[in-house]
């Protein structure tokens, strides 16, 4: 689970804090609206370098970007 908040978008890119599961260590990721790909990342000190929560982050974010609403915070779970 991660959760996203401070969710901005512009025409460029879309971006948000993370918080992984119940941590309270935030990160940040940064897309590019027309690549999709990451283009600024600040690992949660809660992930010790793995990228497990970035992908879920840089996905969700990703189809974020054809919603018609910009939720301010959303919730990521997967099993």
């Amino acid at each position: 689970m991660v959760k996203l908040f401070d969710i901005k978008k512009s025409e460029n890119k879309i971006s948000c804090s993370y918080t992984p599961e119940t941590s309270s260590l935030k990160g940040y990721v940064e897309v590019d609206a027309k690549t999709q790909e990451v283009t600024d990342v600040k690992f949660s000190e809660y992930e010790y370098g793995k990228k497990t929560y970035v992908a879920h982050v840089r996905a969700k974010l990703s189809e974020l970007l054809t919603a018609k609403k910009i939720p301010n915070e959303v919730i990521v779970n997967w099993y």
